[in-house]
């Protein structure tokens, strides 16, 4: 049986990292950014697509790094609105190593951090007739059960993925769609994330993690 993730603490929404008592990879939604009001510090890396400008020169659309902003690395992509696009996250736990590979670019990135224990894919649509959704999920050869989907006016979903041993290093393919009527969506209107993230909150004066994460803040 799943373990109880999520409970009420004053305004906000604290997580707590699942309980194992199953081996089977499960999801659980969100419809609210609050749900990092206290991992978001915690974030190790976060791979990104979002509309940028379709591949002009004045903006990215795929970026890679510790966070979405600023990120480490960056790369030019003309979406095709309804097109779908394969992609795949990799992280090697010996090295640090992060690369995210979509539409022929390959975006690499060496987080500082370890001992993650949790795994966010979030959409976001903003304006209206436009949706974008990341599914057909697998990690490490498992199916992840579901997608993180978003459409105008329901302009945000959160998927968080857990039972999964992300920490020991993994990898994540899926296939992401970004649709779109009239006007093209600009900058991250319309977007993805895949977010890992150190679920209990450490002390910066802690040893070990919270120590190491204290010193890149």
């Amino acid at each position: 049986m799943k373990l109880a993730k999520v409970f009420t603490c004053g305004l906000g929404l604290l997580l707590l990292a699942p309980g194992l008592a199953s081996t089977q990879i499960g999801v659980e939604y969100f419809s609210s950014d609050s749900i990092f009001d206290i991992v978001l510090s915690e974030a190790v890396f976060t791979a990104e697509g979002r509309a940028g400008d379709l591949g002009g020169t004045g903006t990215y659309e795929l970026d890679l790094g510790g966070a979405a902003s600023p990120p480490a690395a960056t790369a030019d992509f003309a979406w095709q609105s309804g097109a779908a696009q394969p992609f795949t996250l990799t992280y090697n736990a010996h090295t640090g190593l992060v690369t995210f590979v979509l539409g022929g670019r390959t975006l690499t990135y060496v987080t500082p951090f370890s001992g993650f224990d949790a795994v966010f894919v979030r959409t976001e649509s903003l304006d209206a007739g436009s949706f974008v959704g990341v599914y057909d999920l697998v990690l490490d050869g498992m199916a992840v059960p579901g997608a993180s989907t978003a459409a105008y006016p329901a302009h945000l979903k959160i998927m968080q993925i857990y039972n999964a041993p992300v920490a020991d290093g993994f990898t994540l393919t899926g296939t992401v769609k970004l649709r779109w009527e009239g006007q093209a969506p600009a900058g991250s209107r319309l977007a993805f994330q895949i977010k890992t993230c150190h679920m209990a909150v450490v002390p910066a004066e802690t040893p070990t993690w919270g120590q190491l994460k204290n010193l890149y803040r």
